[in-house]
């Protein structure tokens, strides 16, 4: 490997990992609180923190991937431009194109890093994500249990208006059910208490000091019926199981389209699943893809704005180009959902903003590439030149 491309690729690596494990504390932080909060209010275990935060990395990852790539080439390039080693590579011959491949090879693969992670590891960490959370809420009821909120689990609707801070106590509960005799169930009490009764039975239900009132689903049909019936109850104390206690497993994979991989995608796409539309299939298979083969344009990028005003302190290549980054960004959301709602077609708004990023980052590139390095500076001398001829002493 020549040495110029090993010096490239050893300014790359170190703000190339810098700016990914910052990208992803900074993420992973802002999330983490929101996790904790979560997990001790539904009394899970704090490992179930760290492995709720373990699957959204690939997540981050992928968000972060291409500002990291952008800023590491930017910065690498900016130093050479800064310390006028730029002039002295394309002096001795070097074009800028050469000193552009050890950038690409290092890009290229982690092109193949956002596949992976684009195909396989977002699919199913997104998938692994969402399990873990269905295990947690549903281990206890308390973690659904919200006053003022309305709650459904094994046919019983609740709603509380107050808790204690344990969530082991609640204030004016209100439940409903449907039985199997067609028969419904509105219960209101003052005050209420949650039992857990272990992973292989139903949780009970304490209510104190309130009213039950039944009536009849179909009061035609069950008219002449002589087990339906109609009254209303008042109790001191009225105890109900949830459910018979058996263990719901999650969902299988793929309810989701963010939850197939690209090859699950193309299959089908013309025969989606119940509760997938076709539009929103085919547009995340195209998102993806643009994700990726937009990855190996970003130096193309990088270089000719690292490269603007060499001298000079005050550079806003960096900024123009984040500015393009989150524009670029925009606008492939925005063809996202177009593409989902079926206005338009992935040709133009997902490909359509690929190609016009594309089309800025080549021609700053061959700007760059073609101009003179040095220009200025014969110029300036030749304007020099004649000044000093007028001054010198006759010889």
């Amino acid at each position: 490997m020549p040495i110029f491309n090993r010096y490239v690729i050893k300014l790359l690596l170190p703000p190339l990992g810098l700016t990914l494990l910052i990208a992803l504390m900074v993420l992973l932080v802002e999330r983490m609180l929101r996790v904790l909060d979560f997990v001790l209010g539904a009394k899970g275990p704090v490992r179930v923190v760290v492995e709720l935060l373990a699957y959204l990395v690939p997540h981050y990852l992928g968000l972060a991937l291409p500002m990291a790539l952008f800023l590491a080439v930017y910065f690498a390039f900016r130093k050479l431009s800064r310390d006028s080693e730029l002039d002295v590579m394309l002096a001795t011959g070097t074009g800028l194109h050469q000193l552009l491949r050890p950038a690409l090879a290092a890009t290229l693969l982690l092109a193949m890093l956002a596949f992976v992670i684009f195909n396989s590891l977002q699919p199913h960490s997104r998938y692994a994500y969402r399990a873990v959370v269905y295990a947690v809420t549903n281990v206890s009821l308390q973690a659904l249990l919200q006053p003022g909120v309305f709650v459904s689990a094994d046919g019983f609707t609740f709603m509380v208006e107050g808790a204690s801070r344990d969530k082991e106590r609640y204030e004016r509960v209100f439940v409903y059910r449907e039985t199997d005799e067609d028969q419904a169930l509105a219960i209101t009490a003052q005050d209420g208490v949650l039992v857990e009764t272990g992973s292989n039975h139903p949780p009970v239900v304490r209510l104190f000091d309130g009213v039950q009132l039944t009536t009849r689903l179909n009061p035609a049909e069950d008219r002449d019926s002589p087990e339906a019936s109609e009254g209303v109850l008042r109790f001191d104390e009225l105890r109900t199981t949830i459910g018979d206690g058996a263990f719901t497993a999650f969902r299988a994979r793929g309810m989701d389209e963010r939850e197939l991989t690209l090859a699950e995608l193309w299959n089908r796409r013309d025969d989606p699943d119940v509760g997938i539309d076709r539009e929103r299939l085919i547009g995340e298979f195209n998102m993806r893809l643009a994700r990726i083969v937009s990855i190996p344009i970003l130096p193309f990028l990088a270089i000719p704005l690292a490269m603007g005003r060499r001298r000079s302190a005050r550079n806003y290549g960096m900024l123009i180009g984040v500015v393009v980054l989150l524009l670029f960004n925009e606008l492939l959301q925005s063809g996202l959902r177009e593409v989902r709602r079926g206005n338009i077609e992935p040709a133009i708004g997902i490909w359509l903003p690929v190609a016009g990023f594309a089309l800025l980052s080549f021609t700053l590139f061959l700007r760059a590439a073609f101009r003179v390095p040095g220009s200025g500076l014969l110029r300036r001398r030749r304007r020099r030149r004649p000044d000093e001829g007028r001054g010198a002493a006759p010889g």
